[in-house]
């Protein structure tokens, strides 16, 4: 009798544990909160933040279904062996909500801009090795790359300084963004992230300065707290290596947290060494970027160190262009109430020396003669070819530290409903070091910038149709410049040119700003914002040995009143129309107004104090339409007026329109203010659901910008411009695997059609022969398999048909055929 209640007690317990089913997305394997089981009696029960729900008091008799906006619904059979369920998710989203575009929560389908989100289960299924990468894996955003280390976006034909880089709500862009091409997004590791959301256009009235092109706002995952007294413990443990680079990444992340408290921790370091390229040489470019020499240091017979130029045995092999980076990320939070929570936020990131390709490929007139092979009887052929010009040329360590402390509170009062505090310190090293190929005098600067950031976001709802947000702006640059030239055979030191001024350069920054927004009614929307920021500049010139400046201090004052109005017609699931008309601005920088350095070959940038804010008045029309639910079209044009633009021209300095640079005579430029640029462009795109197991996509941008030049009368191409680009994907969802077939395509960009400014690399990227820079595609494909539920292997292989290929203004190959595979874990 005894041993017959104890099978039933035991078989009753089994049962009731088969009453909790716990659901999951099928890619990512993440657990699923708010999915809602319903029975045939439309009795429901939702699952909790660990993607768990009891059905004990469900009606089992028939089918129950499983419920979520964003995933496909699902019916089954309870059953005392069913305890994990997964779901599909929707390509098409019908309530995306997004968080940048006002900087709080809201409808994708109440906002007049253009913006494209990605999200964790997209990072980690793009498994990207860097974000400038991962920007480009959407096949929306325009990446450029001098050097393997490097990744530079453009957006609507802006860059660098011209687009706004953003991490959990303090903004990246510092007093020395310069003008041309960026690698700061390197140091954002995208496996700290959970999400990023890049909006497109001009949005100054939220963000501030330099958001010309639009925002990049990248955000890391937050510490989480536990929503039960038990303590939540869980991680991601990721290894990945690629082929082409021959890339090895080791990522962890901890996760801890009680109902008060939690923690968030992200190690990851990457490994790449040289960059091997295609093979398949596109028609009619024979011997185009090929890697035929490079230098190395060899030990004399004195023992001394000097450089050999040395021929490439394999020409593919990007030389020296390999380099390392550690990723360091803990975030902290504490709950001191029902509607208060504190944060702090860390990070770290350091490389190593990262070559300029670009500039280890220059070469001068003279000539060098290099052993070419060995013949058959053991002796060195020699040929005679151009000398490289440099023997070093990298960035020095990159190092990226960000310390922030955040207060969020919940409590409705009379003047917000949730109100938000961020005070934020970066500081930011960024060295150069460069050194002429067989010259014993190697030339570094130096750059530490220190910055101290105060932000506050509040918003209010009135009256249920209304919405008020609101919130300042501070931010105080401190930048110190130096230098010097080192013998490297004597070991003895002179001094050098600084970038900047040698005696001091300070920006300091300040906006409050109001934006609004009022439903009229269920299908239209009325969006407004107005912004004054006022910032100023100065820069000292001490040592005036290498240049005689007009002056010895530099300053400035400027302020700028933005603002913005959007329509939006919308109907829920069906269509979405907006009108925007905004205003963007960029004040100069400590780099615009003061830098003194060498474009290319023939070029010298110098100081121009007199320079003013340049001022961008944006008119876009976007269209939104879905179609039962599975099949959605999109199209957004806009045209883009840019007064007193910002471009590099030709100058004259102390009244010589030319210079002498490190012992060459060179062309003078500087940043100057022109009357006015133009730009216009249509991005289109289209998206097909077929089913909860096949799905496509396709993107396609166009952009073409000019700038009067009033001197010569004529209209001018405006830097930064790329090509035709786009992207194209089918996808494919099973059970435990999922895969991705996509091409990545580019036009072709006319030399004519480049920036005489230089900011376009001509030289690196245009063909000199042919006469435009040829276009390209690329044929890809990637998959996902889930071992088991906390297991799951990517394989990827880029590149497919092996293309040799540049991307606009780039110094560098892409890579290859490139092998990836990765094995995430998590618990």
């Amino acid at each position: 009798m005894k041993r017959a209640v104890f099978m039933l007690a035991a078989l009753c317990f089994t049962y009731a544990q088969a009453q909790n089913i716990t659901v999951r997305d099928n890619t990512s394997r993440d657990v699923l909160s708010n999915v809602i089981i319903k029975d045939k009696n439309n009795k429901t029960a939702t699952t909790n933040n660990n993607g768990v729900v009891n059905i004990s008091e469900l009606d089992k008799s028939d089918s129950l279904q499983l419920l979520n906006v964003s995933y496909y619904t699902k019916k089954f059979v309870a059953s005392n062996r069913d305890t994990s369920l997964s779901l599909f998710a929707k390509q098409i989203q019908l309530d995306e909500i997004v968080f940048s575009a006002n900087r709080k929560e809201e409808n994708m389908m109440d906002v007049p801009y253009s913006i494209n989100i990605i999200k964790q289960k997209e990072i980690e299924f793009g498994n990207q090795p860097t974000s400038a990468d991962l920007l480009q894996n959407t096949g929306q955003v325009f990446v450029q790359k001098s050097q393997m280390g490097g990744g530079s976006a453009i957006m609507r034909g802006f860059e660098a300084n011209k687009v706004l880089i953003v991490v959990d709500g303090v903004r990246m862009n510092n007093a020395i963004y310069r003008g041309g091409h960026l690698q700061d997004l390197i140091t954002l590791d995208p496996n700290m992230l959970e999400r990023t959301e890049v909006i497109f256009g001009p949005s100054s009235t939220i963000y501030g300065s330099d958001a010309l092109g639009g925002v990049m706002h990248f955000y890391t995952k937050h510490a989480q707290f536990s929503s039960n007294d038990k303590l939540l413990v869980k991680g991601n443990g990721v290894f990945r290596y690629s082929s082409a680079m021959k890339e090895q990444t080791g990522h962890l992340d901890l996760n801890v947290g009680t109902k008060k408290f939690a923690s968030m921790t992200n190690i990851t370091f990457s490994d790449f060494e040289d960059l091997k390229t295609g093979t398949t040489k596109l028609a009619g470019q024979p011997n185009t970027w090929d890697c035929n020499y490079y230098v190395e240091k060899y030990t004399n017979a004195s023992g001394v160190q000097r450089d050999t130029m040395l021929k490439n045995t394999n020409n593919n092999i990007m030389a020296r262009s390999g380099y390392a980076q550690f990723d360091l990320m803990q975030r902290f939070a504490l709950k001191t109430g029902e509607y208060t929570t504190h944060g702090l936020n860390l990070q770290y990131s350091q490389s190593t020396n990262i070559s300029r390709y670009d500039r280890l490929t220059e070469t001068n007139t003279s000539t060098i003669n290099v052993v070419d092979h060995i013949d058959d009887a053991g002796n060195a052929v020699m040929v005679k070819t151009n000398k490289l010009k440099f023997g070093d040329w990298y960035y020095g360590p990159q190092k990226r530290f960000l310390a922030s402390y955040s207060l969020d509170n919940t409590n409705k009062t009379v003047i917000s409903d949730n109100i938000k505090f961020i005070a934020a310190f970066q500081k930011i090293d960024q060295d150069r070091i460069s050194r002429n190929f067989q010259s014993n005098f190697q030339t570094s600067q130096w750059e530490d910038v220190s910055v101290l950031s105060l932000n506050l976001d509040a918003f209010k709802r009135v009256k249920e149709k209304h919405e008020l947000r609101y919130g300042a702006e501070v931010t105080a640059n401190n930048v110190k410049s130096t230098a010097e030239t080192r013998n490297v055979i004597l070991d003895t030191v002179s001094a050098a040119k600084t970038r900047y001024g040698d005696d001091g350069n300070k920006m300091n920054t300040g906006g409050i700003y109001l934006s609004h927004s009022w439903e009229v009614n269920d299908n239209f929307v009325i969006s407004d914002g107005l912004r004054f920021t006022a910032n100023s500049l100065e820069s000292k010139f001490k040592d005036t040995t290498f240049y005689k400046f007009p002056y010895t201090k530099a300053s400035q004052k400027n302020s700028a009143l933005t603002g913005c109005i959007g329509f939006t017609w919308r109907e829920r699931d069906n269509y979405k129309v907006s009108l925007l008309a905004n205003t963007g601005f960029r004040t100069p920088n400590i780099d615009d107004m003061s830098k003194v350095f060498d474009s290319n070959n023939s070029i010298l940038l110098v100081p121009n104090p007199d320079i003013k804010p340049e001022y961008a008045t944006n008119f876009e029309l976007g269209f939104s339409k879905i179609i039962d639910k599975h099949y959605r079209f999109d199209m957004t044009t806009y045209y883009t007026v840019l007064e007193n633009a910002l471009v590099q021209a030709d100058f004259k300095f102390n009244g010589s329109d030319s210079a002498m640079f490190n012992g060459t005579k060179r062309k003078v430029q500087a940043v100057q203010n022109k009357d006015r640029a133009y730009i216009y462009g249509v991005t289109g795109g289209v998206q097909f659901d077929f089913n909860e197991h096949v799905s496509f996509k396709s993107t396609v941008s166009y952009v073409y910008g000019r700038y009067a030049d009033v001197k010569k009368d004529t209209v001018v191409p405006l830097d930064h411009i790329p090509p035709v680009f786009g992207q194209t994907s089918l996808q494919i969802k099973q059970n435990k695997m999922d895969g991705e077939f996509f091409v990545r395509f580019n036009g072709k960009k006319l030399s004519a059609d480049y920036s005489a400014s230089g900011e376009d690399n001509a030289q690196y990227s245009a063909d000199k022969t042919k006469g435009y820079m040829p276009a390209w595609f690329t044929v890809n494909v990637r998959t996902g398999y889930n071992i088991t539920n906390s297991l799951r292997v990517n394989i990827a292989c880029e590149n497919i048909t092996d293309n040799r290929y540049r991307v606009f203004a780039s110094g560098i190959n892409a890579p290859g055929r490139n092998f990836i595979i990765s094995l995430r874990a998590k618990f």
